[in-house]
């Protein structure tokens, strides 16, 4: 009898033992939530990326990996507890059969994905699976896993590893710019969208060439309907419009009429649009006119200097909050072409804005059709100056910088650095970036007729890589970047690395 009972209370303590082993474990896969799911190309946008999707926020971390080919490495990123729900997954290949695998809490998920031949909807333009790497000099990469891939943008995004294999691409409307802020972020012309194509901030109006942060609140660069690329806007940082500023009131507000009273006509030979109430006819018919045509602005904080590229004009400074120009700097041989109505005319025709002229350097050795300003930390301005606006210019375009002193009526330019590859000219389109540990690297982008993207030492000048990309619909900009975020890790700088924003 005591045999028996010892028996019935083993039973009963193995079985409470068992309902709370599966107690814990149902607890335990509760906390995780349920597996997700992997879906390639959310938005349609991303052909080399995914997301990982679950029910409710993860509980562990969750780790994403590409299987890297071609003697390319794996691409990997863990997401903290708590994240979210949506995890998105980069660095797939074009026409190859790619390996996804997800680690959430332990639980590997895994997906294969054949990519077949890519095409921008934009232009119908092929995108390569490889493009050819003509220098690599490059140290060693820090993060292997989640290495820095120079990103082509214009038609599309198109991201190439060093050794020239494309594992990210963004097919959408008009790109022109890529930063990182805890994610990577893309600004177009009508939003920003995070990097698989998902909206987090629409614009009010259309925009163009450039887009920048300051504080809470984003600067850029707009259109009027008459005058074109012509206008900036600031907006808040759910897309609320707070300030519209035209470039053409701007240059009407430092003349002087009284002084230079044909000022007057000769300004409304230069600047039209229905800010000034100057909209250009022509037999009658209203026409628009780009004759401004703004392609870069940096913001520096400390002093409330807002510089402007005008590619038809000059480079400006200007006092962001009172919206009044400081000075202006273009070299005395621009000439800027093609001669349509609006260029026969330009700032050193109004007698009104001498006064404001930067001369020194800038005169006889100044930009001409610049792109892509850059505020260095000691307060020096450098830019990608396209040198001319001729067909092909066998002197090449450059990358310039100066150091800008003096007052009202004698500001000076001093040329203090530059770098020339003759046989490498944009006329239109380009960019420059700072990157590295120590920002000693220049990375430049030859837009066209050719692209080329080329990362130096900027000391000794040496060539430390070099990628020729003949479709130039998509080398309108270059960033380098990786495809994740890590925490403490420095980052290419874009166009201020004396307040970045």
């Amino acid at each position: 009898m005591k045999k028996l009972l010892f028996i019935i209370l083993l039973v009963t303590v193995l079985f409470a033992l068992s309902c709370n082993h599966n107690k814990l474990n149902s607890s335990l896969t509760s906390s995780i939530g349920k597996v997700g799911e992997i879906v390639v190309d959310p938005y349609g946008v991303t052909p080399l990326s995914a997301v990982y999707t679950t029910e409710t926020v993860n509980a562990a971390p969750i780790t994403v990996i590409v299987k890297g080919l071609y003697g390319e490495p794996d691409i990997i990123h863990t997401y903290p507890a708590g994240y979210g729900t949506e995890f998105e997954i980069h660095g797939m290949f074009a026409e190859s059969q790619n390996t996804i695998e997800v680690n959430d809490g332990g639980r590997i998920i895994t997906k294969n994905v054949n990519i077949g031949k890519l095409f921008l909807k934009q232009n119908n333009r092929p995108v390569p699976r490889e493009y050819d790497v003509k220098i690599n000099n490059l140290p060693e990469e820090k993060y292997t896993n989640n290495p820095d891939l120079y990103f082509s943008i214009g038609a599309g995004v198109v991201g190439v590893s060093r050794n020239g294999y494309v594992r990210y691409v963004m097919d959408s409307v008009h790109s022109f710019k890529l930063v990182i802020d805890k994610k990577i972020y893309i600004h177009n012309i009508w939003s920003t969208v995070n990097s698989i194509g998902k909206t987090i901030l629409n614009y009010p109006t259309v925009s163009h060439h450039d887009i920048i942060k300051v504080n809470n609140n984003y600067l850029y660069l707009s259109s009027s309907e008459w005058g074109s690329e012509d206008r900036m806007v600031e907006i808040d940082s759910s897309g609320k419009e707070i300030r519209r500023l035209n470039f053409a009131q701007l240059i009407k507000d430092a003349l002087d009429i009284v002084k230079y009273p044909e000022d007057e006509y000769i300004f409304k030979k230069i600047a039209y649009t229905e800010d000034i109430n100057n909209i250009y006819e022509n037999n009658g018919v209203q026409k628009s006119v780009n004759w401004f045509h703004a392609n870069s602005l940096v913001y520096d904080l400390s002093t409330d200097i807002l510089y402007v590229s005008s590619r038809d004009h000059a480079v400006l400074a200007i006092d962001y909050s009172e919206w009044k120009l400081i000075w202006w700097m273009v070299d005395s041989k621009l000439n800027t072409i093609p001669p349509v109505v609006g260029y026969d005319k330009s700032f050193k025709d109004l007698k009104s804005l001498e006064p404001y002229r930067v001369k020194g350097d800038a005169l006889n050795d100044g930009p001409k059709n610049q792109h892509a300003l850059f505020l260095h930390k000691n307060g020096n301005l450098g830019m990608f100056d396209n040198q001319g606006d001729e067909t092909t210019n066998p002197n090449g375009s450059r990358y310039v910088e100066y150091k800008i002193t003096g007052t009202h009526g004698n500001y000076i330019a001093q040329k203090v650095y530059e770098y020339r590859d003759s046989s490498l000219y944009s006329r239109v389109v380009s960019d420059v970036d700072f990157t590295s540990e120590n920002y000693k690297n220049l990375l430049i982008c030859y837009g066209y007729p050719s692209g080329r993207i080329l990362e130096i030492d900027k000391n000794s000048k040496i060539q430390l890589f070099r990628i020729d990309i003949i479709d130039t619909s998509h080398t309108y900009r270059v960033d380098k970047m990786p495809l994740y975020y890590d925490e403490g890790r420095v980052y290419s700088e874009d166009c201020n690395l004396k307040n970045p924003n």
